[in-house]
């Protein structure tokens, strides 16, 4: 019979072998190209280490089974079935010991959670009626999570009562009619929960319904660890729910199963077809101490005995089988397994090169994109295999988009600027901001209302908020508007756009300025003054309406809070016909005020073509040019600026328009440059100031990033942003730091205590300082001083 099977399993092996050599000249065509490809050179290897990483995977995903499975078969095939049943047995005993591991570590966790658990303390669930059936309520629910606790008690140090999931019972109550059990158990169990230092397990013997039985008590001390616990979390288990996880150790086969606590008493047992006496079994517990297997000599029989400890509990596992039951072995086939070893060996080997090869396809095409596209930066490296190309892939683009999140009001605050400052002069890029910035018009016309923000008008913060947030995008009837704070101007600036026709326009502005200063009164509490500048049909153009907005800000200063300022009001009431146009001259001078130089020189040409147009005689070209060149120097001793001495000359002994042209753009390219570096360093001492502010309040608890942006009258983005600029680290990170540094300086050099030098730089928590101390230097601040010291 067995020659027969023999002759069947090498056909198959034959027809194996056959598809195995077809499988080999495939292979072999496969290396032959993979070898054309230069995959010996030692950067291929580098680069595609993952294709050999996917190949040693699949090779090991079928290596590691078929190689237990066949030491498994080897091992039954040559090996007598007794040691394997004891093997098997003690693999369960194994397996057994750790869920009862787990289960008791569930209790102790269980127990751990019950006594930090503020509604089971003594005094709350002392305190009245209504805490009891809280506390009921809670162990209900830690019995509920416990799969083999039957039920959960809590029982403090010198109290006649028990808790449990279903109420309050006094102990003798609760092991006389609930439980059923002995007096003797009882006043031992009683004796036990009041003297308690360390989880202890009992069996007890309880009768219910005239049936008798075995109750296991595993009692924990409360609060764990602790010298002078003040209670004891008492768990009920029945005994049959070990022997149910015991029993299936046994199999079909004769014995038993037995678990003994540290103390060698028997607290659980299951046995079947043997009548081995206790006393028996605890000499077997006695004699082997060990994990192990070993043969033992009970009354002339032979029995094999099986055994396990838990480190963790105490508790020891032991199985005890008559060896007379394991006769026979299994005959012996060892080169039939090696024959079949070798060859599925080698087929699951030629399955994982196909796998692998198939899978990494997609992953090369990925990876090589990849480089290909990091060539094109000059940043490529070609040592890099697939998964690191990947990795940094995917680690750029996670960078990249936290900074785009991150800058993403930046941007939009630099594409407003850029765009009123008039530094955009292709269509195809303000077109593609205004796509990203997801912008959207209404018509064709646009105009620029600036906001004034009044220094001497106080704004709460939340108010600041509520209103950046409110103008950021305005939605009216007949236009729409965004709006950007330009901090250093203490501006609002809306961008306004409307399909109104030039005819109506005026009436246009009007509602949406009235309708702004509503929105702005109802946040702040007053009227803001609004310059409005004249309607362009570009967005490229918008900056000449925003330098015309600031400019009837500007020279209509001395009107009432809550005025509406038109730029064309002011250039009607200064025009003279047979002088250059007033409304350059403005945005002259405002352009010139911003530091913008292109704004600037455009004006200046309009002013100089429009007297070279002019038929006057020579003395009121001079006059208009000398009331040119004193328009620009008014404005230099007005803004505090210096006029450089090579410029006086060039300005009074001029001869024609261009000596002139020449003359007034080059004082204006230095009055830019003048006003710009005013800029930046007001914008320095700013941040000096604010920084100064810091490091004088860091100590104070209620320092926090509104806080300080309120006394700065800025946004909290802005201040946010603007920090960041000047220090490099966020607010919370810069204050973090500088209560260090203190902390550390006081710990060297005084010797207050922790406590009062972390509440002196502003910590209230001092827990959480200590915490984020330890993370940041990697030891406690107390580990630190003594350091130190």
């Amino acid at each position: 019979m067995i020659e027969q099977q023999i002759a069947k399993v090498m056909d198959c092996v034959i027809i194996l072998l056959q598809a195995l050599s077809r499988c080999g000249r495939r292979l072999g065509y496969m290396s032959d190209r993979l070898i054309d490809r230069g995959l010996k050179m030692e950067n291929r290897k580098r680069k595609h280490r993952l294709f050999y990483q996917f190949l040693i995977s699949h090779i090991l995903i079928f290596a590691i089974p078929f190689t237990i499975l066949s030491c498994v078969v080897y091992y039954n095939a040559v090996v007598s079935f007794k040691g394997e049943v004891e093997s098997s047995n003690m693999f369960k005993l194994d397996q057994l010991k750790k869920t009862f591991d787990l289960m008791a570590k569930g209790l102790d966790k269980t127990a751990s959670r019950i006594s930090i658990d503020t509604d089971l303390t003594p005094f709350s669930v002392r305190n009245g009626s209504y805490n009891g059936v809280i506390a009921k309520d809670e162990l209900a629910t830690y019995k509920d999570s416990n799969v083999i606790a039957e039920e959960i008690a809590l029982y403090f140090h010198g109290d006649d009562r028990l808790y449990t999931s279903v109420g309050m019972s006094s102990l003798e109550t609760f092991f006389s009619s609930i439980y059923s059990v002995a007096a003797s158990d009882a006043d031992k169990l009683i004796m036990d929960l009041n003297n308690l230092r360390e989880p202890e397990l009992l069996r007890l013997s309880s009768v219910s319904n005239k049936q008798q039985n075995k109750i296991l008590v595993y009692t924990v001390p409360i609060p764990r660890n602790s010298q002078s616990p003040y209670g004891t979390v008492v768990f009920f288990i029945s005994e049959s729910m070990f022997t149910e996880f015991a029993t299936p150790i046994l199999g079909d086969f004769i014995g038993g199963v037995y678990i003994s606590d540290s103390k060698g008493d028997l607290f659980a047992s299951k046995s079947k077809g043997i009548g081995l006496a206790e006393a028996d079994i605890r000499q077997l517990i006695s004699l082997y101490g060990d994990d192990g297997v070993y043969n033992a000599l009970i009354d002339k029989e032979q029995y094999s005995m099986m055994r396990e400890n838990s480190e963790s509990t105490g508790w020891s596992y032991i199985v005890v089988m008559p060896t007379s039951q394991f006769i026979g072995r299994v005959l012996e086939m060892r080169t039939f397994i090696l024959i079949v070893c070798t060859v599925v060996v080698m087929i699951g080997i030629s399955i994982a090169f196909l796998l692998s090869r198939r899978q990494y396809r997609p992953i090369r095409g990925i990876a090589d994109r990849i480089r290909s596209l990091h060539a094109l930066r000059g940043n490529a490296n070609e040592s890099k295999h697939e998964l690191d190309v990947l990795w940094s892939s995917v680690e750029s683009t996670r960078e990249m988009i936290e900074q785009l999140d991150y800058q993403r009001p930046i941007v939009r605050e630099q594409f407003f600027f850029k765009l009123l400052k008039g530094m955009m002069k292709d269509v195809a890029e303000i077109e593609t901001n205004v796509s990203r910035e997801n912008l959207v018009w209404r018509g064709e016309s646009f105009f620029v209302a600036v906001i004034s923000i009044d220094s001497n008008e106080y704004i709460p913060m939340q108010s600041r908020e509520e209103l950046l947030r409110m103008l950021s995008v305005v939605p009216l009837s007949n236009a729409i508007g965004y709006g950007v704070e330009m901090t250093m101007e203490q501006a609002i600036v809306m961008l306004m756009n409307t399909d109104c026709e030039p005819s109506g326009m005026r009436q246009v502005q009007e509602a949406a300025t009235s309708e702004l200063s509503y929105l702005f009164e109802g946040c702040c509490g007053f009227k803001p003054m609004i310059g409005l500048g004249n309607a362009v049909s570009a967005l490229i153009d918008v900056n000449r309406s925003f330098i015309e907005a600031c400019a009837a800000l500007e020279t209509s200063a001395k009107s009432r809070s809550g005025s509406i300022l038109f730029f064309n009001d002011i250039s009607d009431w200064k025009e003279r016909h047979d002088w250059y146009p007033v409304e350059e001259q403005i945005r002259l001078v405002q352009s010139m005020k911003q530091g913008n130089k292109e704004a600037a020189n455009a004006a200046l040409e309009a002013i100089l073509l429009d007297l070279q147009e002019k038929d006057s005689s020579l003395f009121m070209f001079r006059c208009m040019s000398f009331d040119l060149v004193n328009t620009c120097l008014k404005a230099i001793s007005e803004w505090k600026l210096t006029l450089l001495k090579g410029h006086v000359s060039l300005l009074t002994e001029f001869t024609s328009l261009e000596q002139l042209r020449q003359a007034m753009t080059g004082m204006i390219a230095d009055i830019c440059n003048q006003v710009e570096s005013s800029k930046q360093n007001k914008n320095q001492e700013l941040g000096e100031r604010i920084l100064r502010y810091i490091q004088d309040h860091f100590k104070e608890y209620d320092l926090n990033l509104e806080r300080i942006a309120d006394h700065f009258q800025m946004s909290l983005s802005y201040f946010s942003r603007f920090i960041r600029e000047q220090t490099g680290f966020t607010f919370s990170e810069y204050v973090v730091d500088l209560r260090m540094e203190e902390v550390k300086r006081q710990l060297k050099q005084t010797g207050q205590p922790i406590k009062d030098i972390v509440a002196g730089v502003g910590y209230a928590d001092v827990p959480n300082f200590i915490r984020k101390f330890k993370n940041a230097e990697g030891i406690t601040p107390g580990q630190y001083r003594k350091l130190h010291s």
